[in-house]
């Protein structure tokens, strides 16, 4: 059960580095200007979870036109995965983007395998 003090919302440009650190302690590597680049294109196509006020997860939607959305930077924090909080921010997500526009996504080989247990 996710906690009724959980929210997804809309990163400001000043978070969106945080996003950039936990994809790097991951062991991904973001383009040094590509947070930029996306921001640019869709302001509101950063989403943070927040728990109790603490950021403990983030993803990028960025809708380029009514056609197209690419997805990337879906992290939750170690310590707060198996709850459901990122099924959560990816739901808040996938709604962002639509039923209707074809959605790119960017992963990694680890969890390929994954399948959503409920959209």
């Amino acid at each position: 059960m996710i906690p009724y003090d959980f929210i997804v919302r809309t990163m400001k440009r000043s978070e969106i580095d945080l996003a950039i650190t936990w994809a790097a302690s991951e062991g991904w590597n973001p383009g040094r200007y590509d947070a930029e680049s996306f921001y640019q294109t869709d302001k509101n196509g950063f989403l943070l979870g927040e728990l109790n006020g603490e950021p403990v997860g983030c993803i990028s939607v960025v809708a380029y036109d009514q056609h197209f959305g690419f997805l990337g930077f879906y992290i939750v924090k170690p310590q707060f995965r198996g709850q459901g909080l990122g099924m959560k921010i990816w739901k808040t997500a996938i709604d962002y983007l639509g039923a209707d526009r074809n959605i790119g996504l960017d992963g990694v080989v680890a969890q390929q395998g994954m399948e959503p247990r409920s959209l």
